[in-house]
């Protein structure tokens, strides 16, 4: 509104000072001659400069008008999209044919991110394929190719597309993931540290879960103690570090007692007092349970260590306690058979304790966080579901 007040304004003035104007101008040019008033001639600039701007104004309108309607477009796609996910987690299979069919008004034959609704409606090879070959679909159609492969167990197409990924998208999350996962699967260990390392600098990785895994890693490449300094919950870390280091074994056990008492740490801690005498064996045992003597594991070490020395009345005591404070297990009830048996030499009481060894549940083991399934041993990668660094001690 302003500029059109100033435009008047300024008409006006140049039509006064054109009546009241007595300076004239020649202008000479390719065999011409034009006299003009020289307010005139900067009317006609003004002129020129307000109706360029007025030119304008349709067509910045329009634009607009065009910027409103493809924001809405997208707009429109965008919900669309979040109906597609919703239909595809819910199963909804009639939902997700009426959206097949809305497909073809929101995306031209010339935009190819419709491939992507289809590779969530209809996951299969050939989308996946087609998907592969644009460039704004490229990366999701290599990770569709990959999941296909790694179902199927081809190892070997999971390196080729995983290659190509590699080459295209080095820094990218899931390629990185992909990357290290194919690794461990492979055992090439050496090659997952460096890709941890990767994950750790572009902070793809939780502190914990890398802090861990590198522990796992430099286990299977054999160094305990770097191992076991990282992770000191794990007590396959502990006993293997003891064993490279003998002179600080047994500071090594208690520590990793401290931390996670499990059997396999008793067993690898007395194991370094086995030629002393029973005085110093039942010392030794009960310095390393020192920290929390009436635990369950506590009390499973004092009566295993009583029984091999053949202190029969003390074992049985220990095993007492333990079944007053805690529910009985399969091991506390192989125990107290063995005591009874070898102990008080009552065959027909072993023999019921014997029986309640097939009734009750295990006290401790490996565990895998993710399926739940129990193993023999720590291992990096779950036995049952291949999952990296999820066996926990239970």
């Amino acid at each position: 509104m302003l500029k059109l007040i100033i435009f008047i304004a300024s008409l006006i003035l140049i039509g006064f000072l054109i009546v009241h104007d007595n300076w004239m101008i020649t202008l000479s040019g390719f065999g011409y001659e034009i006299t003009i008033s020289t307010v005139l001639l900067g009317a006609l600039v003004i002129l020129l400069f307000y109706g360029i701007h007025l030119v304008k104004k349709p067509f910045m309108w329009l634009s607009g008008v065009r910027s409103k309607m493809t924001v809405n477009h997208y707009a429109k796609r965008e919900a669309y999209l979040a109906r597609v996910l919703h239909a595809v987690l819910a199963n909804d299979t009639d939902n997700i044919q009426s959206l097949m069919k809305q497909k073809k008004s929101l995306f031209s034959k010339q935009d190819k991110k419709h491939l992507l609704v289809e590779g969530l409606i209809a996951p299969h090879t050939d989308i996946f394929e087609e998907m592969s070959k644009n460039p704004e679909t490229e990366l999701a159609g290599l990770r569709g190719l990959y999941l296909e492969a790694q179902k199927k167990g081809d190892v070997k197409e999971q390196e080729k597309i995983l290659q190509k990924a590699v080459e295209n998208y080095p820094y990218v999350h899931w390629v990185i993931q992909a990357q290290f996962d194919l690794q461990i699967l492979q055992n090439d260990w050496e090659e997952a540290l460096k890709t941890l390392e990767v994950l750790k600098k572009h902070q793809l990785i939780a502190k914990d879960a890398y802090t861990k895994g590198k522990a796992g890693l430099l286990f299977k490449t054999g160094h305990y103690a770097e191992a076991y300094a990282l992770d000191k919950t794990n007590p396959q870390f502990a006993i293997l570090a003891a064993q490279v280091n003998p002179k600080k074994a047994a500071d090594i056990l208690l520590d990793s007692w401290r931390v996670t008492p499990a059997k396999e740490v008793y067993t690898a801690y007395m194991d370094l007092f086995k030629n002393e005498t029973a005085l110093k064996q039942m010392k030794a045992v009960k310095k390393l349970i020192s920290s929390n003597p009436t635990s369950k594991q506590a009390l499973l070490a004092l009566a295993d260590t009583a029984i091999r020395l053949e202190l029969w009345q003390e074992a049985k005591e220990t095993l007492q306690v333990y079944m007053a404070s805690y529910p009985l297990t399969k091991e506390v009830a192989e125990l107290m058979a063995t005591v009874i048996r070898e102990g008080w030499h009552h065959p027909e009481e072993a023999r019921e304790w014997e029986q309640k060894v097939t009734e009750s549940e295990d006290n401790s083991g490996w565990l895998c966080g993710k399926c739940g399934q129990k193993t023999y041993e720590w291992q990096v990668t779950c036995p049952h579901c291949q999952t990296f660094d999820s066996i926990l001690y239970r």
